[in-house]
Parts: C-alpha cells; sequence; structure tokens
C-alpha cells in the first residue's frame, strides 16, 4: 500500500494519466472549448472516479462475505451516484461532455474484481482500490479547487472533497480491519546450557 508520501510523489504521474484516459471521442463531442479546458477535464476525470467507484461496489456486493464491506459497497453507491448526479448538473449548462463508459485502465480493474475466485481475498482487494481510486479523486479535487477557473466547477470540488476524504478514511479502516493477521512469532527455545 502507498504510505502518504509515496502517494505525493506519485500524484504528479497519475494526475495526467487520469486526464489523458479521457478518450477523445469524449472530448470530441459537445463544446471544443469548455471540453479542453482544466474544468472540462475535471469534470470528465471526476465522472471516470465516480463510475468506478459504483461499478467496482457493484462488483464487491456479490463476492464479499463481510457485512462491513457490503454496507461500505452500498454507500459508495449510493454516494457516488449522487455525487455523479451533481456532476451532470454542473457539465450541462457548460457544454462538457461526460464519458458514460470506464477508461480502459479502470475498467481492467473491474473486470479483475469481477474475476476473482470466491477463495481470493477479495474485500482486501476490493478496498485497496477503494483507497487507492478515493486518494486520486481527493488529488482531482484539491488540483481544481487551486487550478480551476470556473467558478461554479470549483464549488463542487469543494463541496465534494469532505465526503471522499471520509470515504477514504472509512476504506483504510476497513483494509486495516480485513487484513490477515501477522503469523504469531515462533516461541523462543531456550539455549542449551554449557556442560
Amino acid at each position: 500500500m502507498f504510505g502518504n508520501s509515496s502517494f505525493k510523489r506519485l500524484t504528479p504521474l497519475l494526475l495526467p494519466a487520469l486526464l489523458a484516459s479521457c478518450s477523445p471521442a469524449m472530448m470530441s463531442m459537445g463544446s471544443p472549448t469548455n471540453a479542453s479546458t482544466v474544468d472540462g477535464l475535471f469534470l470528465q476525470a471526476i465522472t471516470g472516479s465516480n463510475l468506478f467507484e459504483i461499478q467496482s461496489s457493484q462488483a464487491i456486493l456479490t463476492k464479499s462475505n463481510s457485512a462491513a464491506v457490503k454496507a461500505y459497497a452500498q454507500k459508495m453507491i449510493d454516494h457516488h451516484t449522487a455525487a455523479q448526479a451533481q456532476v451532470a448538473t454542473v457539465a450541462a449548462p457548460r457544454g462538457v461532455p461526460l464519458p458514460t463508459m470506464l477508461p480502459p485502465d479502470l475498467q481492467l480493474k473491474v473486470t479483475a474484481l469481477n474475476e476473482l475466485p470466491a477463495t481470493a481475498p477479495v474485500d482486501q482487494a476490493y478496498l485497496q482500490e477503494q483507497v487507492l481510486g478515493h486518494q486520486l479523486a481527493l488529488s482531482l479535487l484539491k488540483n481544481q479547487q487551486t487550478s480551476g477557473k470556473d467558478a461554479g466547477v470549483t464549488v463542487l470540488a469543494k463541496d465534494q472533497e469532505p465526503v471522499v476524504t471520509q470515504h477514504l478514511q472509512e476504506a483504510q479502516t476497513l483494509l486495516t480491519s480485513t487484513a490477515a493477521p501477522a503469523p504469531a512469532p515462533a516461541p523462543a527455545t531456550p539455549a542449551p546450557s554449557a556442560p
């Protein structure tokens, strides 16, 4: 798992990758001016993030045996569906087309979760993706607040930040609680006594 400092070092690399994952087809629909601005790219990238949270959470609902993980997954579906409705409301008057499908890299992650065998540590795999996904979403939201030009889009990012922060903290707590316990240390054997 990434430590906080490791993630901060990776953030400059991950943000362009997520923004680049918005396909040219997504950007060519509607007004090119709005879709290619920092604000338009943010709306498209955060949509990809919301879609990932929803679809990965739907995948785990049928696989997990943990009531806590299932409750978290359902919360992610509900909260990110509502968040995406807000994104769509902000994007529509600005002429920013939003993706309806996941970027290929995120689709691979959802497919991998769907294909995990029942014997695999599905809860941990899901929660690790939730931690990473929410760290990235948080970076997108903070970046919009410092770099955004459209006040309405920036307010959206500011409003969603506390909820994403809470989701991240919950995922980290659940991940810690579902981690396999470390093997007990072998009992120390007394040194043979000298003759």
